[in-house]
């Protein structure tokens, strides 16, 4: 549904009211991807997106999805088009007062320049770029094959970088269940500032934690996702059992639960591959969009779904990407477009079917009429909510004409 606006002047009033406190929740929330696709109750969720459980809601809605991640990854193949990345196998996020500042990830497999045991950054400006490389941590942690997988990230509040692997590595610095190994159900941890390593848990340990949650004993398999839970305490998610490889759980009081993979409202078997927790998420729409990849003469739904309110948006679009750090308000970072982008301003006075408003769960989606053929052209576009003072994930679209 759209509302009449005094557009221009709304959403210059709105971005100058960037500084007001935006509010937060108390509980806990899992931000997580998933080993492979699987079903939300918001529909398809690939093991290339990334969604959120909100504790105080008690919904799973998206949070970064396909076309987001090819905003960030733009053209890797050369062809002239955005790229999506590969299985997201780590994650990382850091926000501060109702804005996420930062993201990790690792890739289950190689995808451009980076490789699967290298941790990646979202660059401000709209790209993807090294953050600490898997041949640094190989050295750091002294493995002997050379190489590893990362299967799971965190970094702690001191700086510590906690990992895990997706195989037993053979180690020169760090003995787990077997000297001289580090098992994949293991969790270690680096300091890049003092350069040491050490152990957090053994997949031992890890197997009596996961055994005292469930009330019978178990084995875990591997260790997969890595968090902190409100407590400052390391958080994991498991391999195994089955029935628990979507549940957090926690080294607190010898092993218990954060969240129970019933808790998440995922459809059918679904294991969780990257996760983090948080007790205040920043709220903000993201969308993802059907198709992404545009052929001529073929309409394209951008839906959005954030927390459940009714609220204003506005779907901005442009040819070029900014700086968040330039442009910095509540939810994803900041305005991740240029505003000096002549369609930006274009589509703000003109294009009445780009604002619009949620409903009560939070959810509304913005229809784009057919390109004529011949139309072949990336299309960046944001989300930016009224009533939050929010920029919502960013998304490239691809019309081919």
């Amino acid at each position: 549904m759209n509302r009449s606006f005094d557009r221009s002047p709304l959403l210059h009033a709105a971005l100058a009211l960037g500084a007001l406190a935006a509010g937060a929740t108390a509980q806990e929330s899992v931000i997580f991807s998933l080993t492979s696709a699987g079903t939300a109750g918001f529909g398809a969720l690939e093991d290339t997106e990334i969604a959120i459980y909100d504790a105080a809601a008690g919904v799973t809605r998206p949070w970064l999805m396909a076309a987001s991640a090819a905003f960030y990854a733009g053209d890797v193949d050369g062809d002239g088009k955005s790229d999506v990345w590969k299985d997201v196998d780590a994650l990382y996020v850091e926000e501060s007062g109702g804005r996420v500042t930062e993201v990790l990830l690792s890739f289950n497999t190689s995808f451009g320049p980076f490789l699967d045991g290298d941790i990646v950054r979202l660059t401000p400006t709209g790209s993807l770029e090294l953050a600490h490389s898997e041949a640094t941590l190989v050295s750091v942690f002294a493995l002997a094959d050379g190489g590893m997988d990362l299967d799971g990230l965190h970094v702690g509040p001191d700086g510590r970088i906690y990992v895990s692997f997706a195989d037993d590595e053979s180690s020169g610095a760090v003995s787990t269940d077997t000297t001289g190994v580090i098992t994949d159900g293991s969790i270690v941890w680096w300091d890049p500032v003092n350069q040491v390593v050490g152990l957090e848990i053994t997949e031992g340990t890890a197997d009596a934690l996961v055994s005292n949650a469930l009330g019978r004993t178990v084995r875990i398999g591997d260790t997969l996702g890595i968090a902190m839970d409100r407590n400052g305490v390391i958080s994991f998610s498991v391999q195994s059992p089955s029935s628990d490889d979507a549940s957090v759980f926690s080294e607190a009081n010898g092993g218990e639960y954060v969240r129970k993979e019933s808790e998440l409202g995922l459809i059918g078997a679904a294991e969780i591959d990257a996760l983090h927790l948080t007790t205040e998420p920043a709220g903000f729409l993201a969308p993802r969009a059907t198709p992404r990849i545009i052929p001529a003469n073929v309409a394209t739904t951008v839906d959005l779904d954030g927390t459940p309110a009714v609220r204003s948006f506005v779907l901005l679009l442009s040819l070029t990407r900014g700086d968040t750090e330039r442009f910095p308000f509540y939810g994803f970072g900041g305005l991740a477009l240029d505003p000096a982008d002549p369609l930006l301003r274009l589509a703000l006075a003109g294009l009445p079917w780009l604002y619009g408003t949620t409903d009560a769960a939070g959810h509304a989606a913005v229809v784009f009429p057919p390109a004529p053929p011949g139309v072949t052209l990336t299309v960046l576009a944001q989300p930016y909510d009224f009533d939050a003072f929010a920029c919502g994930t960013p998304i490239a679209l691809e019309f081919e004409g």
